[in-house]
C-alpha cells in the first residue's frame, strides 16, 4: 500500500509539473527548458556515449565471430582441396605405372596375366613371398614363373581359384638355373634372403646381394655388370627372362667355380602389379 500511494504521489507531481510547465509564460517555459536541457545534457552526452561503444563492441565481436568462421571455412576447404590434389596425383602415378606394365605386356612376345600384388610375407618369414589376386580360375599353375615389367621376381607355389601364393627368388629355398647373358656361363641361381639364424631379413633386399649364382664355369671371364637372364632349363622359367646384374665375382675355395653376387632387376620392395608367365 505504501509503494502505490508513493507512485501516486510521484505521478502527481510530475503532472502538476508538466501543468506548470504549459502554464508559464512563452518566455518562461523556454528558459525552464533551456535549463533542463543544460542538466541532462552531460548524462544525456554520457548516454549517447555509451551506446556508441557499446554498438562498436558487439559490431566487432560480430566481426570476429565471422572472421573466425570465414577462416574455418577456408581451411577445411584448403584441406579438402590439398587431400584432393594427393588422391589426383596417386591416381595419376597408378595409371602411369598400368600404361608402362600394359605397354611392356603388349610388347612381350610371352602370353602375359596381369595381376595385383595383395598381401606380402608370410608366417615363417619376412618378404620371401607375396600374394597375388589371380589363381587356377585365371588359368595359373603352380611353378609358373612370375615377373614385374624389369626382371623375374620368382615362381607360383600355393594356387588357389582366385589367388595364388609366389615364392620370391631372394629367398634360400628358391633356385632357378640361370647364365651370363654374354658369354653363355651357366650357373645356379640361390636367394639369400635369410640370415643365418634362420629369421627372415627384410635388409638383405635392398643390399646388394639378394640373390647369387653358384658353379659358373672357372674358365669363363665373369665381370661385374654382367647380365643375368633366365637359361630355359627346369621347366619352370623360359629363357632368357631378365634377372638382374653381375656386382661382385669370386672364385669359389676350391678353384673349381665362381660365384657372383646378383643385384636384380626388380624392385621386390615396391611391387603392385605383376605378371604370371602363361607360356
Amino acid at each position: 500500500m505504501l509503494a502505490l500511494r508513493e507512485k501516486r504521489i510521484y505521478f502527481g507531481l510530475l503532472a502538476l509539473l508538466v501543468l506548470i510547465l504549459l502554464n508559464l509564460p512563452t518566455r518562461g517555459a523556454r528558459r525552464v527548458r533551456g535549463a533542463v536541457r543544460d542538466l541532462l545534457y552531460p548524462f544525456e552526452t554520457t548516454l549517447v556515449s555509451g551506446l556508441r561503444r557499446a554498438s562498436s563492441i558487439v559490431g566487432t565481436i560480430g566481426e570476429k565471430a565471422h572472421l573466425v568462421s570465414e577462416n574455418e571455412r577456408l581451411a577445411q576447404a584448403l584441406a579438402e582441396r590439398e587431400y584432393r590434389i594427393h588422391e589426383l596425383e596417386q591416381i595419376r602415378l597408378e595409371n602411369e605405372a598400368l600404361r608402362d606394365q600394359l605397354g611392356f605386356a603388349i610388347l612381350s612376345p610371352r602370353r602375359l596375366l596381369l595381376a595385383e600384388v595383395t598381401a606380402r610375407g608370410d608366417l615363417g618369414g619376412w618378404w620371401q613371398t607375396i600374394r597375388i589376386n589371380k589363381g587356377h580360375r585365371d588359368g595359373v599353375l603352380p611353378d609358373m614363373a612370375v615377373m614385374a615389367s624389369d626382371g623375374i621376381i620368382g615362381r607360383t607355389m600355393d594356387v588357389a581359384a582366385r589367388s595364388s601364393e609366389v615364392l620370391l627368388i631372394t629367398d634360400p629355398n628358391s633356385k632357378l638355373s640361370a647364365k651370363i647373358d654374354r658369354n653363355r656361363a651357366f650357373g645356379l641361381m640361390q636367394g639369400t634372403g635369410v640370415r643365418t639364424g634362420g629369421k627372415g631379413s627384410i635388409e638383405l633386399l635392398a643390399s646388394a646381394r639378394p640373390a647369387e649364382i653358384r658353379y659358373l664355369p672357372a674358365t669363363h671371364e665373369i665381370v661385374t655388370g654382367d647380365r643375368v637372364v633366365t637359361s630355359g632349363l627346369g621347366h619352370v622359367f623360359p629363357e632368357g627372362l631378365p634377372v638382374g646384374q653381375v656386382v661382385r665375382v669370386r672364385l669359389h675355395e676350391s678353384g673349381l667355380y665362381q660365384q657372383a653376387e646378383v643385384q636384380l632387376f626388380a624392385d621386390l620392395r615396391a611391387l603392385r602389379h605383376v605378371f604370371v608367365v602363361l607360356e
